[in-house]
């Protein structure tokens, strides 16, 4: 296995399950990939993604594997707004990706103008069939309900899922519920019955781990070695090449006495980003390499602040806030995440994570940490009336960590996957799905289809 996110831990996991010798090789320090738990004001925070949806099954799942089914919590508030009109405004009940089923809510909400409402309210009557082909969801939703819904709701709450404009976005890739929901009427009736279907009353729609989503990697990483899985830290890989009956991956850094280290497999599970997977690929692959280097990225970065919970002029009565493109701000988004987590905030603050930087918006990677945190403080006070300065403040950057999902991507994927030789597998975001549920599921059945291509003695494999 080559990266150790949660899509190679994942692959991992489910090659130990068969029987299967396993080593990981990570070149970070750590594994868990974008998953990670830092101590913040004395309590532990996450600094990357803080939940996973809890109606797709892997992440409950794989949860309850590794005897941490029990540690699962839901958040405290899932009430969010949007900054629209130069003040916050709650986002209305029934929305299904920002398609909005409820208009009388939409109206009262005050997101959409009079115009705007009666632009959406066409939906229901506008003739149309379901696209027969891949498209940008912001073509389908803009001809559907209008600029809008699109720019106030759809794009604010889909550009915060994958950092990305919601204009170039594969509908059948990144959102497929929305392909599901046009029934060649209309979008909101189709996003009506996909609500009615979905997560049943009072079940949760997010789940995390008590104390961090750190915890679910620390415990699958010591499952692992509890089952005879080897785990290499520190060792970034720099080729690959094919060896007698597998496959070789050599080692990025020399030892200290010249040699260069080098792993062999039966098979190899590449759970790494696009473009180091591209690189891996290149002497053995080299049309995939090419389709991999086409994927685009883009970076953000997410600063925790901390505030007395006095020196704002905001009750943080919900989970948090979107900010619509159009706006112009550095901040993309701000999670209040001493409201959904109530743990991870000593009494008497509060702690924000405010999400910066997009696809085609990079002016967060240009800024140094302290100028960063000066210009989304200053966006904070504009939309929640701060009169204090932050007490701590934390940055994480996630460079190049969001792979943007054009349309056509699942058929850039389909080609990817036809160009790998016998025995090798790709799993990770940069695929089928940006979500943890998704990247475990993706890790699981890369790790099944490797398998299947070695010995079908179980103890004579290795990944």
């Amino acid at each position: 296995m080559v990266g150790g996110g949660i899509a190679g831990l994942a692959a991992a996991w489910e090659a130990v399950q068969a029987g299967a010798r396993v080593t990981l090789v990570e070149a970070d320090d750590r594994v868990g990939g974008k998953i990670r738990t830092e101590p913040f004001c004395g309590r532990p925070l996450d600094t990357g993604p803080d939940a996973f949806l809890a109606q797709v099954p892997e992440g409950r799942a794989l949860a309850e594997e590794v005897g941490l089914g029990g540690d699962l919590i839901a958040p405290s508030a899932t009430a969010a707004s949007v900054w629209v009109g130069h003040r916050l405004r709650r986002l209305p009940a029934g929305l299904v990706l920002g398609i909005p089923t409820d208009l009388p809510a939409l109206a009262r909400s005050g997101i959409c103008s009079p115009i705007g409402l009666a632009r959406a309210t066409l939906d229901l009557v506008l003739p149309g069939e379901a696209p027969t082909t891949d498209v940008a969801v912001g073509a389908l939703v803009r001809r559907r309900l209008g600029r809008q819904v699109f720019e106030r709701l759809v794009d604010p709450l889909l550009g915060g899922i994958n950092a990305g404009r919601s204009d170039q976005l594969s509908l059948q890739a990144g959102v497929p519920q929305l392909a599901g929901a046009f029934d060649r009427r209309s979008l909101i009736l189709g996003a009506r019955a996909q609500r009615r279907a979905a997560v049943p009353t009072g079940q949760p729609v997010f789940l995390t781990t008590a104390g961090g989503l750190g915890r679910l990697v620390d415990r699958l990483a010591q499952r692992l070695v509890e089952a005879g899985a080897v785990l290499h830290t520190g060792w970034g890989a720099a080729g690959l090449e094919a060896a007698d009956h597998g496959w070789r991956v050599w080692r990025a850094q020399n030892r200290p006495d010249g040699t260069i280290d080098a792993e062999t497999a039966d098979a190899v599970v590449l759970a790494t980003p696009a473009q180091p997977t591209a690189t891996l690929l290149a002497a053995v692959a080299t049309p995939a390499a090419s389709e991999l280097r086409s994927i685009e990225h883009a970076s953000v970065a997410i600063v925790a602040l901390a505030y007395p919970t006095t020196s704002l002029g905001h009750t943080l009565a919900g989970s948090g806030f979107l900010v619509p493109r159009r706006q112009g701000w550095l901040m993309t988004a701000c999670s209040w995440a001493s409201s959904k987590w109530p743990a991870v905030a000593p009494a008497g603050m509060a702690v924000l994570r405010v999400s910066a930087g997009r696809a085609g918006d990079r002016r967060a990677l240009r800024l140094a940490d302290e100028d960063l945190v000066r210009r989304l403080h200053i966006e904070v006070r504009t939309a929640m009336g701060a009169t204090d300065e932050p007490t701590a403040w934390r940055v994480s950057r996630w460079t190049d960590g969001f792979p943007q999902y054009a349309p056509g991507h699942l058929d850039k994927v389909a080609r990817i996957e036809a160009a790998l030789p016998a025995g090798i597998e790709v799993a990770g975001a940069a695929y089928r799905g940006v979500g943890i549920p998704s990247c475990i599921r993706q890790g699981r059945a890369a790790a099944t289809r490797a398998l299947a291509a070695t010995s079908p003695d179980p103890t004579a494999r290795s990944l």
